[in-house]
């Protein structure tokens, strides 16, 4: 290995059970200990000067602070939580973005994974000791895909999975002087911890959900079956596996090898990090109060609900099994399912609040957060704030093509159906919606409107899309097409779906 550590490898080797009885595969324990090790030292990189530079040359830092004022401070914390809640934010929806498989270069339809590619030099001096090889489904083209593990290149490339996602943000956060730990689970994710001094403890933080302080998510709306949870940071190593669960009775019997494992632990405490006596006594004293925390209260936030995940395709999440079950989501589709209704059922979003509020005959709403959260498909759309305007707004994620629907299933066949969707277009952008109902498409390429959607009657599924494009390369070209565009502060919601039965 020349004394290269492939933490994508051990990552790999470090994950899953086998079978009922629970029993790692073989390897698993020997990829745990080297991803450990592997780890400890890469982190270490975020500390480069040359990398924290790089940060503060890309990190638009002055746009991100007036945001943070703008938006008002969030209960119970201080600008220092509220401005990496807006890092967070900025990070997901403007600046990294997700791959599962790339889109073909040459025509740009679906692509598929296949045979491993050769990584070259340049990628292994870049951390990318896997190349994936995306081939498209239409015409065979195909298309590298290095797994870079460098920090500094990802400041570049901008996009991959969580590896690359956690890898880049905990670094940003780094640079930007928060004491911030990356987090390795060994049933494949990562993501990061920041420690609050007002709130005196680690918080959990995970760009690729844009959640803040979730540390459930997995166990409760993942449903990971949680075995080891290790966090790494310049200073230390610890395991902080029973923060993310509520159980942790149910956990431990997972843990085989345990005192292999903390024995690998303090040794690497003991032996990597040299800090001086001052050092070593707050380090000590606030890992004793953060396990004592842990301990005594598993699962901060146990009340709040959880739903799958929403990074990535819904066709990776449902192989990873990472869906989740909500009371509106039994397979972790987020299909807007209508439940045991009797005369009606409504559902509408509000850009400005990120929410869906959802009533049935005419009972008390249930509240959504996310507008990720109802949509059927997602390819290439965020939420943009533009605080400058006082607006906020549904976007493409700087693609020249990108596209949402929603899909509503019923428990009975409609009798009518009323449907609101709103959006602005500018300069040569095009909005243009459909409506499917099975073997049928309606589409409209003005405005959807307050249409009443006769062809409904009668039935007890339908989708709705919105495909967005914009000619050229501008780089603004992705403002050009704006769903449901409201004021910042309004309750304006325009996008409405009233079923009656």
């Amino acid at each position: 290995m020349s004394g290269r550590f492939d933490v994508d490898k051990y990552r790999r080797q470090a994950t899953g059970w086998c079978g009922d009885k629970k029993i790692y595969f073989s390897g698993v324990m020997e990829g745990l200990m080297n991803a450990i090790d592997a780890n400890r030292i890469h982190v270490l990189k975020y500390e480069k000067a040359e990398f924290q530079k790089k940060v503060y040359q890309i990190l638009p830092l002055k746009s991100l602070k007036e945001a943070t004022l703008k938006s008002g401070q969030s209960k119970g914390l201080t600008f220092h939580e509220n401005f990496i809640k807006e890092v967070t934010r900025w990070f997901k929806e403007e600046f990294f973005k997700w791959v599962d498989c790339k889109p073909c270069a040459v025509c740009g339809s679906p692509s598929q994974s296949g045979p491993p590619l050769q990584p070259t030099p340049e990628d292994l001096s870049a951390g990318a000791t896997r190349v994936e090889n995306h081939i498209c489904t239409i015409c065979g083209a195909s298309q590298r895909f290095p797994r870079y593990n460098s920090p500094s290149k990802l400041l570049e490339t901008r996009e991959g999975r969580c590896g690359e996602w956690a890898n880049c943000f905990t670094g940003i956060c780094r640079a930007l002087g928060y004491d911030a730990r990356y987090v390795y689970d060994t049933t494949d994710h990562v993501w990061t911890e920041i420690f609050s001094p007002h709130l005196d403890r680690w918080v959990h933080v995970d760009p690729c959900e844009n959640a803040w302080d979730r540390p459930l998510i997995y166990e409760q709306g993942w449903k990971k079956k949680l075995s080891y949870v290790i966090a790494f940071s310049k200073d230390e190593v610890v395991d902080v596996t029973y923060r993310y669960t509520l159980d942790p009775n149910e956990i431990k019997p997972r843990r085989i090898n345990e005192a292999a494992v903390q024995n690998k632990i303090a040794n690497c405490n003991k032996f990597s990090f040299r800090h001086s006596a001052e050092k070593k006594q707050l380090l000590t004293k606030r890992l004793a109060k953060e396990m004592t925390a842990i301990l005594l209260k598993p699962g901060v936030g146990a009340s709040e609900e959880y739903g799958g995940r929403e990074s990535g395709s819904l066709a990776w999440r449902q192989s990873r099994g990472e869906g989740g079950t909500t009371s509106h989501d039994p397979e972790g589709d987020r299909v807007i399912r209508t439940g045991e209704v009797e005369r009606s059922f409504a559902v509408r979003y509000s850009p400005a609040a990120d929410k869906y509020y959802i009533s049935r005959d005419g009972g008390a709403e249930q509240v959504m957060s996310s507008f990720r959260s109802l949509a059927y498909k997602n390819e290439n759309m965020f939420r943009k704030v533009e605080y400058d305007w006082n607006k906020v707004y549904l976007a493409r994620n700087s693609h020249e093509k990108s596209s949402i629907t929603w899909r509503v299933e019923c428990n009975k066949p409609i009798k009518s159906a009323k449907i609101t969707m709103l959006h602005s277009t500018f300069k040569q952008g095009k909005v243009a919606w459909t409506c499917d109902l099975d073997e049928e498409t309606s589409s409209f390429q003005t405005q959807f409107a307050d249409i009443d959607l006769s062809k409904l009657r009668g039935a007890t599924a339908f989708s709705i899309s919105a495909k967005m494009s914009s000619p050229g390369s501008q780089n603004n070209a992705w403002q050009h097409t704006q769903l449901f565009r409201t004021d910042l502060g309004g309750d304006e919601t325009p996008f409405e779906i009233q079923l009656s039965f």
